[in-house]
């Protein structure tokens, strides 16, 4: 039955006595509340009974039931109606402490003034009235607490025990009222939270006036774990005194995990972007280099077409010259042997020598063109510079200093000694030259295990300390005729010959060059298949 009072509280006026009773209606009605009255006991739990008033004005002294078993019958039965005794005889103190022990809420004693039984009849009602809001409020929280089956709602004192413990509680946590009511909150916290005082910090900041809010793994009855959005805030008395907290606790687990698995994946989609980008720049990078390689390889091709082009060219035309010349000499020879005359004989030494040199420049471009005719045979490196010392070391002069580097199991080489000889010769002039203020100059000589995939061969370097090359100048340096001396000072075949020369002995030629720093050429020759044994090269660098 609601406890709510109604707009206009309806009040029961018990009292044998006709004159008291009308007197007393009298006075609650201007009082402006609405009054039944009855003359017994018996009629009174009837009216009771039937009307539910809020109020029972009682008389003690009554025919047929006492008034002090009237009011308990009526609070045993209906506790929210109050029952105010009054009486014209039992008025001592004994009388007001029995009549109230029976379960009156207040005692009066005849005579009363009507405005003290209004005054009292308005107090006791807007204490009713208080206490029917009191207990809506708390029925509507503990309504709205227990409906809350989402969410852990329970209480502690300041001791940090369990107080009170909700549906929502049971639920999530999977502790019975019966089994958590009384015991420490610390139950439902990690091992580690235990261990580091989390519950009892959490009090003392909202024992201090703080609303704590924290998100955190929490325990379970069967010892399962759920992460938790959750906040604890102070509980006041009347004064105004914390006396306990109140916790509630929100099961965010399905959130927790599909946030972790979203920053998992995302880390994951990072992780393997960073390495697609590492393999795409990677891709790149070996991209960039297979097209410079590519471009260096065209380069080269492009270079070596050129200088076979040249080369064929040169070789077809230096052949038709050569046999010119041939004539042009033997034609002159015998004329000189007919002539006596000491001017003609003059001019015929004069046409006999240009016609050498121009055979000599001939043989060049036929080195060049490969189709010079060379005497191969196995030569033994050391040796051969033994042979060439004294007129390199005169030719390079002192100004330059000269260091031989050959490796002591030296391989011997197949070639032509003599143009191999005029070749480093050669070599060794240009680098002199390329030192006009001194240096050092280097012949060194290594083996070279099955360079490139064609069989072993041999590497003699000649390096030297001078002025470099551009990158224009090491494109053209081995064309016929492409010299970068002053005129008058060189034809431009000394490197064209050296590379048919070597190219022609079935090696290779490489130059590398860096302004300021110097030149290093190298040539490549293959290994002889004779038996000849290598001369001892402390001989020839001693």
């Amino acid at each position: 039955m609601s406890t709510a009072l109604p707009e206009i509280p309806l009040i029961l006026n018990v009292d044998d006595d006709l004159a008291g009773r009308y007197v007393k209606n009298r006075s609650l009605r201007l009082g402006g509340w609405e009054v039944v009255d009855a003359d017994s006991g018996t009629a009174a739990l009837q009216l009771v009974e039937q009307l539910h008033p809020a109020l029972v004005l009682l008389d003690i002294n009554m025919p047929d039931i006492n008034g002090l078993e009237v009011c308990r019958r009526i609070k045993d039965r209906w506790p929210d109606v109050i029952v105010v005794q009054i009486s014209a005889t039992a008025v001592s103190s004994a009388d007001r402490i029995t009549g109230l022990e029976s379960g009156a809420d207040c005692y009066l004693t005849m005579p009363v003034d009507p405005t003290e039984l209004v005054a009292v009849t308005q107090a006791m009602l807007r204490l009713r009235r208080a206490e029917a809001q009191a207990q809506a409020s708390n029925e509507r929280y503990r309504m709205i607490v227990e409906s809350a089956i989402d969410y852990a709602i329970f209480t502690c004192g300041l001791d940090g025990r369990v107080t009170s413990w909700n549906r929502g509680s049971e639920a999530i946590l999977g502790y019975t009222s019966a089994e958590i009511i009384g015991e420490p909150c610390e139950r439902i916290f990690m091992a580690d939270d235990v261990a580091n005082d989390v519950a009892a910090k959490e009090m003392r900041c909202a024992r201090r006036g703080e609303s704590v809010r924290a998100e955190r793994w929490h325990r379970r009855r069967d010892g399962t774990r759920f992460w938790s959005s959750g906040r604890i805030v102070p509980l006041r008395d009347a004064c105004g005194e914390v006396a306990g907290f109140l916790k509630i606790l929100y099961d965010r687990t399905a959130e927790k995990e599909a946030r972790d698995a979203l920053i998992s994946l995302n880390e994951q989609l990072e992780t393997r972007v960073a390495e697609r980008t590492a393999e795409l720049e990677a891709a790149n990078e070996r991209l960039l280099e297979e097209m410079a390689e590519r471009d260096r390889t065209g380069e080269q091709i492009r270079q070596l077409q050129k200088m076979e082009a040249i080369g064929h060219l040169t070789g077809g035309i230096a052949h038709d010259f050569n046999n010119l010349l041939t004539a042009i000499l033997g034609a002159l020879e015998i004329v000189r042997r007919r002539v006596e005359e000491p001017r003609a004989v003059r001019l015929l030494d004069s046409a006999t020598s240009a016609a050498e040199r121009g055979s000599r420049l001939v043989k060049q471009l036929l080195a060049f063109a490969r189709k010079q005719d060379l005497a191969l045979e196995a030569v033994t490196i050391p040796e051969l510079i033994r042979e060439m010392r004294d007129l390199l070391e005169r030719s390079i002069g002192s100004s330059i200093i000269v260091r031989y580097a050959f490796d002591p199991d030296i391989w011997p080489v197949n070639a032509d000694a003599n143009q191999l000889q005029a070749a480093l010769l050669n070599l060794s002039i240009n680098a002199r030259d390329a030192m006009p203020d001194g240096g050092c100059l280097v012949l060194s000589g290594r083996n070279i295990p099955g360079a490139g995939g064609d069989g072993d061969c041999v590497e003699i370097c000649v390096t030297d300390t001078g002025t470099g090359m551009t990158d224009e100048v090491k494109a053209r340096v081995f064309e016929p005729f492409f010299t970068t001396k002053d005129v008058g000072r060189g034809t431009g075949l000394g490197l064209a010959q050296v590379y048919g020369f070597v190219r022609q002995c079935g090696g290779d030629v490489a130059l590398e060059s860096e302004i300021g720093k110097g030149t290093t050429v190298r040539l490549r020759l293959p290994r002889s298949s004779s038996s000849a044994v290598a001369a001892d090269t402390a001989a020839a660098t001693r």
